[in-house]
């Protein structure tokens, strides 16, 4: 568990994206998914990333200083209709520069929710990593809603839908905290290779 966490900046443009040469890794994942919480997990906080019921609350790049060595920044949610092509497009003027532009982004979460196939979204979400050339781990969330035969045959889907190996997918649960400190520790495998 990761015992320092303290919150930076809020960014709807890149001149707001802090000043720092930490290494970053984003979360994202579609409204609902369990980006907000499973920050929240790993940290051992209830309140130091944005979670809630209604989906679509997080709208903005959050980053988050973590024990003074790594960033990591919740990405609003996709996939949620409120918002529809618009904010598809805000959406996209949001992530675009950032996986293109930041420099020290080294690696993805993407968040799953493990009884779901993955969307357009999520497999768009896996190719703009693929281009960016950053690691790419799938924490796959609420698990403690399957059984154990269950859970492998979602993780099968997942891997062919994203096409990731399943060595990249990891069952988690916030609500259980089971798979968090998998979830931690490959994190740090991917800071530091």
């Amino acid at each position: 568990m990761y015992r320092k966490a303290e919150y930076l900046a809020s960014s709807a443009y890149e001149s707001q994206w802090p000043v720092s040469d930490l290494p970053e890794v984003i979360f994202a994942g579609r409204s609902n998914a369990g980006k907000s919480s499973l920050i929240n997990a790993l940290t051992n906080r209830k309140n130091l990333a944005y979670s809630g019921k209604t989906p679509g609350k997080t709208q903005l790049l959050n980053f988050f200083l973590i024990e003074d060595r790594v960033v990591f920044v919740d990405a609003p949610g996709y996939g949620y209709a409120r918002g529809g092509d618009q904010s598809a497009r805000v959406f996209g003027r949001l992530m675009e520069p950032y996986f293109r532009r930041r420099e020290q982004l080294k690696a993805m979460v993407i968040v799953l929710d493990i009884r779901r196939t993955p969307s357009p979204e999520d497999i768009q979400m896996v190719e703009y990593a693929k281009q960016a050339h950053l690691a790419i781990l799938g924490a796959c969330t609420k698990a403690d809603k399957l059984s154990n035969n269950q859970i492998a045959a979602q993780l099968k889907i997942i891997a062919e839908t994203l096409e990731l190996g399943k060595q990249n997918l990891i069952p988690c649960s916030t609500l259980k905290k089971t798979g968090i400190e998998a979830v931690e520790a490959r994190i740090e495998e991917y800071l530091n290779h």
